[in-house]
């Protein structure tokens, strides 16, 4: 228990020294208790390798925050993730594309299609190689 309290206590440092240097310093100690209360409330903290982490994704946690370190470079990293809803276009089916799908389809059933009783298909023409 108090391992996992001191790995939390670090971590939440790591991410206070991360926001003092971005946004400035807290000017009283009310306003560190609204972060540390917000760190507990609306992120996760913690390498992504941690289980938490995936817990806090299908948690749908606000935010999500880690460090690492890119042993090529000899850097570390910090990454911070913000859940927001995104409105994305998939796609757009045209009725003539579609429409002209159909149409060659039909026309490759009705007059590319072989003489063959056993096997009635255009997978079966030497010619066009369908298989």
């Amino acid at each position: 228990v108090l391992n996992t309290l001191m790995l939390k206590a670090y971590r939440y440092t790591v991410r206070l020294m991360y926001d003092e240097a971005s946004l400035g310093e807290a000017d009283s100690n009310s306003e560190l208790l609204e972060y540390l209360q917000d760190y507990d409330n609306s992120y996760f903290i913690g390498p992504e390798s941690d289980p938490g982490w995936k817990e806090s994704v299908l948690a749908q946690k606000p935010h999500l925050f880690s460090l690492g370190r890119d042993p090529e470079q000899e850097v570390y990293t910090a990454r911070v993730l913000t859940l927001q809803s995104e409105v994305v276009h998939v796609g757009l089916l045209n009725h003539e594309a579609v429409a002209a799908v159909w149409t060659d389809l039909a026309w490759e059933l009705l007059y590319l299609t072989n003489d063959d009783e056993e096997r009635y298909s255009i997978q079966a023409h030497p010619t066009l190689l369908r298989n």
